[in-house]
């Protein structure tokens, strides 16, 4: 599982990990994506070099985790092995209260960005582990910023390409 480049190993082993919680473990997953247990095993396994797991395999394995668990961790390892980072988005149609609710995050996680930040500056250095939560509260924000966008998107209508103005009270 690790014999391969050191990105590729951490998806892997994301997936592993994730693989673990899937109702029926690795064996179901096995079965799902037409191999035998032991094969996958063995492409999990440190011990077993000449057994890979194949991207087709990787994707077919992560969305039946995602569907049944939720689990993201092999796409989040993905998305970051490029630098970047995964951001699940809202798939139904947002009503105007989800709307509201999706600001509120976006500027509550704003805000915990910025009190993040305020404290890590507190002492005038800021550490790794400052950091480390300043990426966290960081990543929060835009995800809270993506799925606001998602939301507001799901409102447009197939041929509604006329701005509409917003109404406010003077």
């Amino acid at each position: 599982m690790t014999h391969a480049t050191p990105d590729r190993a951490d998806a892997v082993l994301a997936l592993h990990a994730d693989a673990k919680h899937y109702p029926g473990g690795i064996a179901a997953l096995a079965r799902l994506i037409g191999r035998s247990p032991g094969i996958l095993y063995n492409k999990f396994s440190d011990s077993m070099p000449n057994y890979e797991v194949t991207d087709h395999e990787a994707d077919a394995i992560a969305a039946a985790i995602l569907e049944k668990t939720g689990a993201t961790g092999y796409i989040e390892a993905k998305c970051a092995g490029f630098g970047g980072l995964f951001v699940p988005l809202p798939v139904s149609e947002a009503g105007e209260g989800d709307l509201l609710q999706a600001q509120l995050e976006m500027m509550r996680r704003f805000g915990e960005l910025a009190h993040e930040y305020t404290e890590s500056r507190r002492d005038g250095l800021i550490t790794l582990d400052e950091v480390a939560a300043l990426r966290v509260a960081g990543n929060r924000v835009v995800r809270a910023v993506y799925a606001f966008l998602k939301e507001v998107e799901s409102q447009v209508k197939p041929g509604d390409d006329v701005v509409h103005p917003i109404s406010a009270v003077r």
